[in-house]
């Protein structure tokens, strides 16, 4: 059989719809739209016929005239929609559609949801049988809509057939896959933003992460909705992929949809003899909340942390407190060093602005001509015929910097285009940019590599690359503090949040409070200490609370973060008391004879001064409940060894698989790999017996033919499954693993509920 290929996977899914999308106007949803970025599909979707591809949620009436081809002639019939998203969450958009486009006959949704999670999904109307119900919605509602006329603001034309033919079809493979190995889910899709923990529960440490594992059945009405749709998701992916799993789990929410995906699986499902056999390895991510929150030697991870992310732009039908707004992996890349420096060149800055004009031609001001210089959307796209991910994401930032310099260099090679300097340093970038930047057609066959640089260029730049450094560094000295005392932890803790209270701070508030929290999480493993209590001394956590009181008055307009929200007035009004006191501190300075100042005070003045004193006190009392409360949540991180006993014992047996080369800890999914790799038990890892297993545990079983519990390490296809995210160093670490085992043959397959940073863990764990 041939070997696992993700982006290939994807690819085929649409091949095999080619029938329905051809000849027809594809809307699609930002969560799709990000999941075909990463697949390449949009090319496909040119060969297969569609006429073109629009926004689902941001409807224009002038889709049905806009074309990628010249050779339509016949009107419109036929729309296609692919969503991410619920069928009854993107109802009134494709309602919206239908009711503009008055010639269609046939409507095709394709939703990466299955059937099954429909009927499961508490918030969604729809049955057992959800597709075939909402064929009859749709038909109904698009009935009542051309039945209202002109009446209705979306009707343009009322004068087209009533008669539709509606379908409604599951199409598994929306996923992100960062390589032919790894992927995430979109990040404006249903399934990432589903709870995978109830925030009531003492053991949730946010909604987007898996409770801690205690050892809790979390099976029945109680379970989060994203347990079970998760569950689904990987059921249908295995079977698109034609893998029948063995199925092993790590934590208590992994156990939770291994055995959902085991009651799923038939008893007599004879098409299983025709598929491949693999093991799947579901590993909660609250077993390894450390990996995550660190800045590893990882040159996507590096881009990934230093370039602006765009805002979210899906529309979910569900309240905010339901679901987890993920940011999404759109990214926005300067072109801003060419801009800046070739305004007198005409020809360049023209070729530059059209480039991007076309690229984002709804930031293109029409009066004075003039944009952003930014090229948006995800960057980490998989074009045609270039596999850079592939290529980068076993790559540490200077090796990633130099195969980037290569790339483009051999573009410039490619276009006969020359470059007589050596390529040296990284300020070559943005000057072979500027080579290629010169001709239009060239820009464009090279737009790939030319964002890649760009993204290059910009995360190693300052302060991106210094603020990197200094967490390298700062994680470094909090790891080692971590093995002596926690006097020494607490100690190193509090010098960080001293320093973002100076000007010349390279790290932010938010940046020691990660740091904070990392120490915390390396406290709880070196000192162990009771569920409600702290790993340092009343002494030592009280210098720390007082630091941070201490930062967030110093500077209050930095103290954006959300657990200070409701505060944003009061520290608004402190941030002005601080300029004023500088302006007054300037002034104090050229006093010479403060006699002569005498007659300024007055009772009004005292009295002000009084007012602002008691305000400043009652601020302070304020931001120490605050503080308090972040710091009993810091507890409940570093408890988190004695709350799970299971994941105390992982630690301690894979304690052996430490060492590594980047001269920091190896994360969890590195150990794992390398223990299965090897052979070895790993203790708290749970087997849900396949679907011949039960059929031997409840026939043959009594006869003495039961089946022995498979080992991981034999299957020749892993699959490794992280319930809450993974990072782009986890991804390298993985794949090192393999090749450190020898064992090339086998083939790996990591993904997660989405693709994190340092940033997103601070975000999810304190939202």
């Amino acid at each position: 059989m041939g070997s696992v290929d993700l982006i290939r996977s994807c690819l085929d899914s649409l091949r095999e719809i080619s029938d329905e999308i051809s000849d027809a106007i594809l809307y699609i949803d930002s969560g799709t739209r990000e999941a075909f970025q990463f697949s390449g599909a949009f090319p496909l979707l040119l060969q297969l016929g569609v006429r073109s591809v629009c926004g689902l949620d941001d409807l224009s009436p002038l889709d049905a005239a806009a074309g990628w081809s010249l050779n339509y002639v016949d009107p419109l019939t036929k729309i296609v929609i692919i969503t991410s998203r619920l069928l009854s969450d993107t109802h009134r958009y494709i309602l919206r559609i239908l009711g503009t486009h008055s010639t269609i006959q046939s409507c095709v949704v394709f939703t990466s949801i299955p059937e099954i999670s429909h009927s499961a999904h508490i918030d969604c109307p729809l049955g057992p049988d959800a597709f075939r119900e909402y064929e009859t919605l749709l038909t109904q509602d698009y009935e009542e809509l051309v039945k209202k006329g002109n009446n209705n603001a979306f009707i343009i034309d009322t004068g087209g057939p009533t008669q539709l033919s509606v379908s409604v079809q599951h199409l598994p493979m929306v996923i992100c896959p960062v390589s032919s190995r790894v992927f995430v889910l979109p990040s404006e899709g249903t399934m990432t933003e589903l709870c995978l923990s109830n925030e009531e529960s003492e053991e949730s440490l946010g909604r987007g992460l898996p409770a801690v594992s205690s050892g809790q059945n979390l099976d029945g009405d109680d379970a989060p909705s994203g347990i079970t749709l998760t569950a689904h998701f990987l059921y249908y992916l295995a079977d698109k992929m034609d893998l029948k799993l063995e199925i092993f789990s790590l934590g208590d929410t992994s156990k939770s949809i291994g055995k959902t995906m085991m009651d799923m699986s038939s008893l007599y499902d004879v098409s299983r003899r025709t598929k491949r056999s693999a093991g799947l390895l579901l590993v909660d991510r609250t077993v390894d909340l450390l990996s995550p929150c660190l800045h590893g030697d990882s040159f996507l991870e590096r881009i990934l942390s230093s370039l602006p992310r765009q805002h979210s732009t899906s529309k979910a039908a569900q309240s905010p407190s339901k679901i987890i707004k993920r940011i999404p992996l759109d990214m926005d890349v300067p072109f801003d060093t060419i801009l800046e420096e070739e305004r007198g060149n005409n020809r360049l800055y023209e070729n530059v602005i059209n480039f991007i004009s076309g690229w984002n031609s709804s930031q293109v001001d029409d009066n004075n001509f003039e944009i952003s210089p930014k090229l948006s959307g995800a960057f980490l796209a998989n074009y045609t015929g270039a596999s850079y991910l592939e290529s980068l994401l076993d790559r540490g930032a200077k090796d990633g910097l130099l195969l980037v310099k290569k790339w483009l260099l051999e573009s410039l090679k490619n276009e006969n285009l020359s470059f007589s300097s050596k390529v040296t340093s990284q300020s070559d970038l943005p000057n072979m940019v500027k080579i290629i930047s010169r001709d239009q057609k060239v820009l464009v066959r090279n737009r790939g590599i030319v964002k890649l640089a760009l993204a290059a260029d910009m995360a190693n730049s300052e302060p991106q690359s210094s603020r990197w450094d200094a967490f390298v560094s700062a994680e470094r000295i909090l790891s080692v503090s971590s093995a002596d005392s926690s006097q020494s932890l607490s100690s190193e803790i509090r010098d960080f949040i001293n320093t973002s209270i100076t000007s010349q701070g390279i790290l932010s508030l938010k940046d020691v409070l990660l740091l904070s929290m990392v120490g915390y999480i390396l406290a709880g493993e070196n000192f162990p200490t009771s569920v409600s209590m702290s790993p340092f001394s009343w002494e030592e956590e009280r210098s720390i609370k007082d630091a941070i009181v201490d930062a967030i008055l110093e500077k209050p307009q930095d103290a954006k973060i959300k657990f200070l929200y409701g505060l944003e007035k009061e520290l608004e009004s402190q941030a002005k008391k601080n300029v004023t006191k500088e302006g007054d501190s300037a002034k104090s300075d050229q006093i010479d004879d403060f006699d002569d100042q005498w007659g300024n005070w007055d009772e009004n003045e005292e009295e002000e001064e009084d007012k602002d004193d008691y305000g400043g006190v009652q601020l302070k009392l304020e931001l120490r409940d605050r503080v308090d409360q972040l710091c009993k949540f810091f507890h409940k991180l570093s408890s988190i060894p004695v709350r799970s006993p299971t994941i105390r014992e992982v630690l301690v047996d894979l304690s052996k698989y430490e060492s590594g080369t980047y001269g920091m800890r190896k994360g969890l999914l590195y150990k794992l790999l390398s223990a299965i790799l090897s052979k070895g038990d790993v203790p708290g890892i749970e087997y849900h017996s396949s679907a011949v297993g039960r059929f031997f545990k409840s026939g043959f079983g009594r006869f003495g033919l039961g089946q022995a519990k498979p080992n991981l390490g034999d299957q020749s296809v892993l699959f490794i499954f992280v319930v809450g995210g993974i990072n782009a160093l986890e991804a390298r670490e993985v794949m090192e693993a393999i090749t450190e085992s020898g064992k090339m043959d086998t083939e790996l397959i990591l993904g997660g509920t989405t693709l994190l940073t340092p940033d997103d863990m601070f975000d999810l764990m304190l939202s």
